[in-house]
């Protein structure tokens, strides 16, 4: 898996953040929300969906990183109402162990310069398959493994422990590789959710639980 990334280093204070973000524009995929919906919506195409797979496998092992994804000047699926511009969002992922405040969020992005072009190349096997995967393991007391959704400045932050971004990732990764080869009728989706909710509750800063992911058969890229 393969992304040309730029490295961003912003100085708040006196801590300092290292933001990775794509080298080209993610023109694959979209990502909104509905103020009377209970989820959120994350369509994208075969290009959408490897990028998606390699930030999350980037972000299980940058421990001192901010994977940020400019998502909201992309358009929705064609054949598709477009999405208000309000109600678009842009994505960041967190490794848990920075603790990162996602109200700082906001002054992170604003200071973004023109960063340095990096490269990442990363194994698939960083990806178990579905057979590897210990589901049961949740229903262990202490089990924390989990993603966990916040909302800052019309931006979704995941956070998550290298664990939760490697199962979650496998079925991203997963979604890249067979939704293209099934025909343009088949619905092809996954679900991903806060602190692994099964219920229709809202999580923090007023983000929806649920993430609905949405692979868009012949999208057309802008």
């Amino acid at each position: 898996m393969r992304l040309r990334t730029k490295i961003h280093r912003v100085r708040l204070g006196r801590d300092e953040y290292r933001v990775i973000t794509p080298a080209r524009r993610t023109a694959g995929v979209t990502l909104s929300t509905d103020p009377y919906a209970w989820w959120m919506e994350l369509h994208l195409d075969r290009q959408g969906a490897e990028d998606l797979a390699t930030a999350w496998a980037l972000a299980a092992r940058s421990r001192r990183s901010l994977i940020h994804l400019p998502l909201r000047a992309n358009t929705g699926p064609a054949g598709q109402p477009d999405v208000p511009p309000d109600q678009r969002l842009d994505l960041l992922l967190v490794h848990h162990s920075l603790g990162f405040p996602p109200s700082r969020w906001k002054e992170v992005r604003a200071r973004l310069g023109a960063g340095i072009p990096h490269t990442v190349d990363l194994p698939a096997t960083d990806f178990p398959p579905d057979e590897a995967i210990d589901y049961e393991r949740h229903h262990f007391a202490g089990w924390r493994d989990e993603l966990r959704f916040a909302g800052a400045a019309h931006t979704l932050v995941v956070t998550g422990s290298p664990t939760a971004f490697r199962w979650t990732g496998s079925w991203l990764h997963g979604l890249s590789r067979e939704a293209p080869g099934l025909s343009p009728g088949t619905h092809h989706c996954i679900t991903l959710r806060h602190e692994g909710s099964r219920r229709s509750t809202r999580a923090a800063n007023g983000v929806p639980s649920s993430l609905h992911v949405t692979y868009d058969h012949g999208r057309q890229a802008d």
